[in-house]
């Protein structure tokens, strides 16, 4: 059983937590983080909502370096500066430094063992280079991502190299017409964050398509 919980995310779902501009989820079997959201205050609150200790918190993964995904970072690593960080290369110095205040980050540059059934698919894309998770389940890598600029179907492409895709999760955001072809090869698909045709997404795989938001706890095989 693999349990994935936003706890940051612009879109409304649980009606207990603040939406907020950014995104943020909990792996909890992993004891991960994925991204810290845009802002530390409402990380810790929704993460103290949702009853998530950040101490309790082992490994923070950050998939690229725009302040939605990465503001939240000083307050989480002040709650839990023994947690392991991964970046992909390609940060700004202003961000390694803030993270180095607390730790060392270690750099991804390609396909990366995060822990059992969990990796980073490394860096993708030019103008913006981004990791997104692709966590092993019964049916195929579930894919995790921050807002996949390098592109869904990129993505989903990249991680086929390892082994089958079952669903894809996370901020999509621009959903071209090839994305939207490589989309329907999945079986779970949550598109929220910043994904610019959600409506569009549901319309056309609505047996796939799953809600996102903050609060929204994804349980799979």
């Amino acid at each position: 059983m693999v349990t994935i919980t936003e706890v940051y995310n612009n879109i409304e779902y649980n009606p207990t937590l603040i939406p907020e501009k950014g995104f943020s989820c909990s792996l909890q079997e992993a004891d991960l983080l994925f991204d810290t959201g845009g802002r530390g205050d409402v990380l810790l609150t929704n993460m103290e909502r949702l009853g998530i200790d950040p101490a309790g918190v082992r490994r923070l993964v950050v998939s690229h370096d725009h302040w939605d995904h990465t503001g939240g970072i000083a307050a989480f690593l002040a709650a839990d500066p023994g947690a392991d960080v991964f970046i992909p290369e390609g940060f700004s110095q202003k961000t390694v430094d803030l993270i180095e205040e607390y730790t060392t980050p270690q750099v991804v540059t390609g396909w990366t063992r995060i822990s059992d059934g969990i990796f980073s698919t490394g860096p993708l894309g030019d103008a913006i280079r981004e990791q997104s998770l692709a966590v092993a389940t019964p049916n195929g890598f579930l894919i995790v991502t921050g807002c996949a600029h390098p592109h869904a179907g990129r993505i989903i492409e990249r991680v086929r190299e390892e082994g089958p895709v079952w669903g894809i999760l996370g901020g999509l955001h621009t959903v071209s017409e090839a994305d939207m072809d490589a989309l329907g090869s999945v079986a779970y698909l949550s598109a929220s964050h910043c994904t610019d045709r959600i409506d569009d997404l549901q319309q056309r795989y609505p047996a796939a398509f799953r809600p996102g938001g903050v609060g929204r706890i994804h349980r799979m095989p």
